[in-house]
């Protein structure tokens, strides 16, 4: 039981990290589009990103249970934190 606990929250993790990498390319691109003048281009790409996060949270908790949700929130965290570091 432990086990499979584990492997879900360490699965979910890793969602969570890819899931966050796209997510903030996802804004960083809106963001430059906004700049750019290129609104009305933006807001169909936040809505897909935040639909895919929603989608992907949800698809954490369906498959893994709360186990998943967690480690899926832990790395979604982490890739905030590198993409901020990243950030120029």
């Amino acid at each position: 039981m432990t086990t499979t606990l584990a492997l879900h929250a360490i699965l979910g993790a890793l969602a969570g990290v890819a899931l966050g990498l796209l997510f903030f390319r996802g804004l960083a691109a809106g963001v430059r589009l906004t700049l750019e003048g290129e609104a009305t281009r933006a807001v169909p790409l936040h809505l897909l990103r935040l639909g895919a996060a929603g989608a992907g949270f949800t698809a954490a908790v369906l498959l893994g249970g709360a186990a998943a949700l967690l480690g899926m929130l832990a790395g979604f965290q982490a890739a905030k934190a590198f993409a901020v570091r990243r950030a120029p």
